[in-house]
């Protein structure tokens, strides 16, 4: 999904649809819906583990494929690097998460590809803090490394097309980046730990929410705040208004493939929307022959997207335009 910034290139239109796109989200959920037809168990986390691929697209000339493989590779190592680190103590799990996001801003301020880093590994090591097990976090990491293998050799198979020209983006400063790489690991670290204290399930998803929709940028993070959240909301109650119908194996077969066809199909769209394709897909796993805990589900995920939009907000908007201001008062260089 693109977002242009401010003065470089215009907007594209809030939402945008590729039926080609989408053909190759659907080609890519096929081995996913295939077993799914036999064991949803199975088949829905196959279909999650190609949606960083479906997301991203299909690059124009085939030798720049290979990010399709390298970037679910590192989506899948990331959240690994997440489940180790859940298994420190909370506030060294904290320290180090916050100490990952800044490395990571620091990165993305020495090279093109740090940009990966900082919007892509750091939320999936969030994600990865929700894992309580080596064998959980070592099969999502299969999981994503094989569907992006998949992928790309579904992505070979298309024909190459004339490539877009991109217009350069120089470097963000250095020291402006690891200012907010440190107030964004804060952040991250500061929603973990009142997740994790609550003793809730899944205490990684309110840090890689917060990660998910922070940006440098005011303007795309105000954007992708509010969307966030109602994406979520919407994508929980799809799902479980989905089990609640009690669907057949070839029902929960034909949502993976519509879901990941939806996720590409609108891959270009301005609006933060994929959130709600991916949680509907995320609930159906996590639910799926366990509605009782439908309800605390919906809370948990709701309530942690909250929870992390708001830090990201605190220390990504409302801190800097507090200290501009405090500058501008007492007369302060801003530099």
């Amino acid at each position: 999904m693109s977002t242009s910034e401010p003065g470089q290139r215009s907007q594209p239109p809030g939402l945008t649809w590729s039926w080609g796109h989408a053909l190759v989200g659907a080609v890519y959920a096929i081995p996913a819906a295939v077993v799914a037809m036999i064991d949803p168990a199975l088949g829905v986390p196959l279909a999650v583990g190609v949606l960083p691929a479906a997301i991203i697209g299909i690059p124009a000339r085939r030798r720049e494929r290979i990010r399709i493989l390298l970037i679910g590779t590192l989506a899948g190592a990331s959240v690994f690097v997440g489940g180790l680190l859940s298994h420190l103590p909370m506030p060294a799990t904290a320290v180090l998460l916050a100490a990952t996001v800044a490395a990571a801003a620091l990165t993305a301020s020495m090279a093109s590809a740090g940009r990966v880093v900082l919007a892509l590994c750091a939320p999936m090591v969030g994600v990865g803090l929700s894992y309580g097990d080596y064998a959980e976090s070592i099969a999502t990491f299969a999981l994503l490394t094989a569907g992006a293998a998949f992928a790309w050799v579904v992505a070979l198979c298309w024909p190459e097309r004339a490539a877009p020209e991109r217009p350069q983006t120089p470097l963000p400063p250095r020291h402006a980046m690891l200012g907010y790489g440190a107030r964004m690991g804060v952040a991250a670290a500061l929603t973990y730990a009142i997740a994790a204290s609550l003793g809730l399930d899944h205490p990684g998803w309110a840090p890689a929410a917060c990660l998910l929709v922070a940006r440098p940028q005011l303007d795309l993070l105000q954007q992708r705040g509010v969307a966030r959240v109602l994406s979520v909301t919407v994508g929980a109650l799809a799902a479980v208004l989905l089990l609640w119908l009690q669907p057949s194996n070839a029902t929960l077969a034909f949502v993976c493939v519509a879901m990941l066809g939806a996720i590409a199909g609108t891959a270009g769209s301005r609006w933060y929307i994929t959130s709600a394709f991916t949680t509907l897909l995320v609930f159906v796993m996590l639910l799926n022959g366990h509605t009782d805990e439908t309800v605390a589900k919906v809370n948990e995920r709701v309530g942690e997207t909250v929870l992390g939009v708001a830090a990201a907000y605190l220390f990504g908007w409302a801190i800097p335009v507090l200290r501009s201001r405090l500058t501008r008062q007492t007369g302060e260089p801003t530099g």
